[in-house]
């Protein structure tokens, strides 16, 4: 650590740089402009500029691969402790299924999840570059927009959702600590709207006040996420355990549930318990598309795998535990199903309103508080970051597509969405369709067609003769194995808003990611014989392409080009052109 003096010391001058630049940037419009664009490569500044590559889109270098096997496993441990986990499970029993049942689903979608995320993140662990940059690999340099696009709605669409689930618990630290004068304040907005005024207040303030957090750079995330797994398990069990008391003594058994819907039998348990689980695993999903993000920010290519393969599932399905029967004791003892935490937080200071209960609550609410915002960091705003870039490379690293992206999230009515079980069951499961087959073609090129061989060098060419320029820019396999998969799950989806559809149609649906997966998987293998396509890489030992680059290079980035195997700059501008920081960029560094 730092002496106080050394450390004021170099802050002053940190100072005076960006005082200094700051000055430059506004002295023309052209180190204006300059200041406004971000480095071209991991490196620093260069004369040339490429649409398909800037700071953020370069492969990642060795000095920030900070993230070891402990920082995963933190990472995975902690998301389990979360709201939305919490609330998968209960949501589940109010649709009719009982506890285990809901616990068993619950731990076979994450397992499934963390299968594919294990696998997945293998690319970006090697590799080292992220979604946008992979995709180009899969679907060639401009079909890649497209499951960026995709990927992008989501996280926005997630984000959204989670600052409003922040927003909800910031309302109750309010409470807590202002009583009566925050709770009995007017509310004019409409019940129909599903907010209230102190909730939407809460929204809008807890996206400022975690709006500097953005600042973070991914290399020291992975702090974050050590934290959260020592900090979110106590509040969890806490409310688990303050539910488990409440209902001691109240009729019925742990686990039992009086639900408006009669719990199945047969081969309508079966149905209801695959679509149960699809539903789950659309939350993972999106974590499995956005794997290679993190992944690339790892010390070695192992680092992830078993880590995530473990602590996903396991912690996922211990606080989907502790929520259901918490749910369940306290609607035995209450008479009212509290699947939200947020509104368990609520009941509880409404029938214990005491300087104990509210201190209690006041700590649940801020252990939320910053599990939300770590979930939302890590798998939704992050990877929006990592999106946006790609699409305004030039003007955009990641850093700036964060704060895109909540401020978005500002004008997004999330609570709509949070209004019922169903809803949110509904809204989990949809999605899904056009995520899984991504995830299942991405796996199989990778593993199967390609064996794990990429060229680094034609990465950032869009050009004919480059290896992933295909047909006018696109990979049409790929786009066929995508479009014949999501057209099967299509009908089930329209089902599940009130179109009347067989049978069949919707139990397809309910094997949704699963089916999407794997049809999306065996289609692409299957068009991916034809012809001679990546016969070259197929004919390769698995990653023998990353021996024959000199990948890092005293931390410059090189490759080899799919045409001539010559050892070329494949990644930057050459050595001779690598420049530091301007002043410029300096003045302006978000």
């Amino acid at each position: 650590m730092l002496p106080p003096t050394t450390l004021i010391s170099t802050c002053g001058e940190k100072l005076r740089e960006k005082r200094v630049a700051t000055k430059r940037a506004l002295s023309s419009r052209e180190n204006f402009v300059r200041a406004l664009e971000v480095n071209e490569t991991a490196h620093g500044r260069t004369e040339e500029r490429s649409f398909w590559k800037n700071e953020d889109l370069d492969l990642t270098p060795p000095a920030q691969w900070t993230w070891g096997w402990w920082d995963f496993t933190a990472f995975w441990w902690s998301y389990g402790f979360s709201v939305g986990v919490w609330s998968v499970g209960s949501s589940m029993v109010s649709v009719g299924l009982n506890a285990w049942q809901s616990i068993i689903c619950v731990f076979i979608s994450h397992l499934l999840g963390a299968i594919a995320i294990a696998w997945h993140s293998r690319i970006g662990a090697k590799w080292h570059f992220g979604f946008p940059v992979e995709s180009r690999v899969m679907w060639g340099m401009y079909g890649s927009f497209f499951p960026i696009v995709i990927r992008l709605l989501v996280g926005q669409i997630w984000t959204a959702v989670l600052m409003m689930q922040g927003g909800y618990f910031l309302s109750i630290l309010f409470r807590c600590i202002f009583g009566s004068a925050w709770s009995d304040l007017e509310n004019t907005i409409p019940e129909s709207q599903g907010v209230t005024v102190q909730q939407l207040v809460g929204f809008i303030l807890y996206t400022a006040l975690t709006a500097p957090l953005l600042l973070l750079r991914p290399r020291h995330m992975r702090r974050l996420y050590t934290i959260k797994s020592f900090v979110l398990p106590p509040v969890a069990i806490g409310l688990f355990a303050f539910s488990i008391v409440q209902g001691r003594g109240a009729s019925g058994s742990a686990g039992t549930f009086v639900t408006a819907k009669p719990n199945p039998t047969g081969a309508a348990l079966a149905w209801a318990m695959l679509s149960a689980i699809n539903s789950c695993m659309g939350k993972t999903s999106s974590i499995a598309v956005n794997q290679t993000d993190l992944a690339r920010y790892a010390r070695t290519p192992n680092a992830p795998f078993f880590s995530q393969l473990i602590a996903l599932p396991v912690g996922n399905t211990l606080c989907a535990t502790l929520g259901i029967f918490a749910t369940s004791s306290l609607q035995r003892a209450w008479g009212v199903t509290l699947w939200n935490p947020w509104d368990l937080c609520d009941a509880i200071l409404d029938r214990h309103w005491n300087a104990g209960s509210r201190t209690a609550i006041a700590c649940a609410s801020m252990g939320w508080m910053l599990s939300i915002f770590a979930s939302c960091m890590g798998v939704d705003v992050f990877p929006f970051g990592v999106d946006a870039t790609s699409l305004l490379s030039r003007w955009l690293n990641i850093r700036r597509g964060m704060y895109l992206c909540y401020l978005i999230g500002l004008v997004i009515f999330p609570w709509k969405i949070l209004q019922s079980s169903t809803t949110f069951l509904r809204f989990l499961g949809g999605y899904s369709i056009f995520l899984a087959p991504l995830v299942g073609i991405y796996i199989t090129d990778y593993f199967v067609v390609r064996k794990g061989n990429i060229w680094v060098g034609d990465l950032y060419k869009a050009e004919r003769g480059a290896a992933y320029y295909y047909h006018a820019g696109l990979n049409w396999r790929n786009a066929v194995a995508f479009t014949v998969t999501v057209v099967l799950l299509i009908p089930g989806f329209a089902a599940q808003f009130g179109h009347e559809v067989g049978v069949g149609w919707e139990r397809l649906y309910s094997l949704g990611w699963v089916l999407g997966c794997t049809i999306s998987s065996v289609l692409y293998a299957g068009l991916c014989m034809i012809g001679d396509f990546c016969k070259r890489e197929r004919g390769m030992r698995f990653e023998e392409a990353y021996e024959l680059q000199d990948m890092f290079c005293d931390d410059l980035v090189v490759g080899v080009s799919v045409e001539n195997e010559e050892k070329s700059v494949g990644g930057l501008d050459g050595v001779g052109q690598q420049k530091g920081p301007t002043e410029e960029s300096r003045a302006l560094e978000l």
